[in-house]
């Protein structure tokens, strides 16, 4: 690859290519930056990914999102358990890697942000101080040992703005 520049294909709202910013930048690794348009995706995009010919998505966290009572109670429940096993892992350490920002800290931290928007919408806790203090803090860290993170991450109204109409959207199309 040696004179080829990186090239991230993305979508601004993707948890997906939050995480490839992330990392690039800590890296410091330039790129050049291709919003997809995913209803009409790119030749590039589908060249690069001709199996599912998309950007991935997460079902996991996103199932409070697009159900609805009981089951959205107990897919956040679920959700909520997975995280305190973060929670244990990080125990007292300041990231995953323990002194500095690693691997983890990039590929994990996103949970947060998409956590704390999906909260908002739906209007259910999945992170509480209280019961994660560790997680709330490990996140706290890795945006001030990384400030390059706070500049490729959408603004929250932003993301909120979205995610109110793509949430509407997820509902609708699941009632019957």
């Amino acid at each position: 690859m040696a004179g080829e520049k990186v090239k991230l294909l993305g979508y601004w709202a993707s948890p997906f290519t939050l995480r490839v910013h992330w990392a690039l930048k800590i890296k410091g690794i330039e790129y050049d930056y291709q919003e997809e348009d995913l209803p009409n995706k790119s030749p590039l995009l589908l060249q690069y990914n001709p199996v599912h010919k998309k950007i991935p998505c997460v079902p996991g966290i996103f199932g409070t999102f697009s159900k609805v009572g009981e089951e959205q109670q107990k897919i956040a429940k679920e959700a909520r358990e997975n995280l305190k096993i973060l929670e244990g892992e990080l125990g007292k350490k300041r990231f995953f890697g323990d002194t500095k920002i690693g691997f983890m800290d990039v590929a994990s931290a996103w949970i947060i942000c998409w956590a704390q928007i999906i909260e908002e919408i739906v209007d259910i806790k999945l992170i509480d101080a209280e019961e994660m203090p560790s997680l709330v803090s490990w996140f706290q860290n890795v945006l001030e040992a990384a400030p390059v993170l706070k500049e490729c991450t959408p603004p929250k109204d932003k993301l909120l703005e979205h995610n109110k109409g793509f949430h509407k959207m997820l509902v609708a199309s699941a009632s019957p």
